[in-house]
């Protein structure tokens, strides 16, 4: 069976097709104008039938996510992860502010550390050439045994090359890019979402596809605003909130609450 077989659950096995192919549109894996994997595809790679994989094709074309080609295949539609239509809260504080709390007690297990061709959206993100391999760092941190956090790391292939799987064992990536390979990063850009947990997250957080998960982008910088990492992290809603400190300085006609 392949690794990737859905489980039969409670939830119909084309609901958990859909899940994981909704969210490879929203993480940008399957980005505007791209080709899905044909039907046949799916069933090979999720062990699923026909029917079940045609079902769930079906219903995000109902939902405009989808359309069909004749003859050509089944693409995203244009404007689906437009974030130029998402109102953003902009919040400004330093990249260490947001690092969870008790992360030095954490358990941490490498998942994975392969160079991957990545999908054009990541490419662009850290400005590199269409072809060029990244590094994906896959890890999971537990609390207590239980898992709280799966955390996708992309870097270009020579700065993947410099780090150790011990070294991810052992320091977070932020520790690693400044101290061990002593890149300066001085900026970054962080956006938080509520998504559903597809098939791959929910089975490295222990949790049932489809439920709530907080979903943190964030890509850092060097000088001259040159991009080193792109990272997806989720975290499990029961056990992670995001807190902010909020200075209410006398700022004429800005207000948190109107």
């Amino acid at each position: 069976m392949n690794k990737l077989a859905l489980k039969r659950t409670s939830i119909p096995l084309y609901v958990q097709l859909e899940q994981i192919i909704k969210s490879k549109i929203i993480m940008g894996e399957l980005s505007p104008g791209a080709k899905i994997p044909s039907e046949k595809e799916l069933c090979e790679t999720y062990g699923v039938s026909s029917i079940t994989a045609r079902q769930a094709i079906l219903n995000i074309v109902k939902e405009g996510l989808l359309y069909r080609h004749q003859g050509k295949g089944t693409f995203v539609r244009e404007g689906t992860a437009d974030v130029n239509n998402i109102m953003t809260l902009k919040v400004k504080g330093d990249i260490e502010d947001v690092v969870p709390e008790n992360l030095g007690r954490q358990n941490v297990q490498v998942l994975g550390m392969d160079f991957i061709s990545s999908p054009t959206r990541i490419l662009e993100i850290l400005n590199l050439e269409e072809g060029q391999e990244v590094m994906q760092v896959r890890r999971k941190r537990s609390d207590n045994g239980a898992p709280v956090s799966y955390i996708k790391n992309y870097l270009s292939a020579d700065i993947g090359r410099k780090i150790s799987k011990m070294d991810l064992q052992r320091f977070p990536m932020l520790d690693i890019l400044r101290n061990k390979l002593g890149i300066p990063l001085k900026t970054g850009v962080q956006f938080i979402e509520a998504v559903s947990a597809d098939y791959e997250i929910a089975t490295a957080l222990n949790i049932s596809i489809s439920a709530p998960v907080l979903y943190l982008e964030t890509t850092l910088f060097a000088e001259g605003k040159k991009p080193v990492e792109f990272v997806q992290t989720f975290y499990r809603s029961d056990r992670y909130r995001f807190t902010l400190n909020i200075g209410l300085e006398d700022k004429k006609g800005v207000g948190l609450c109107r």
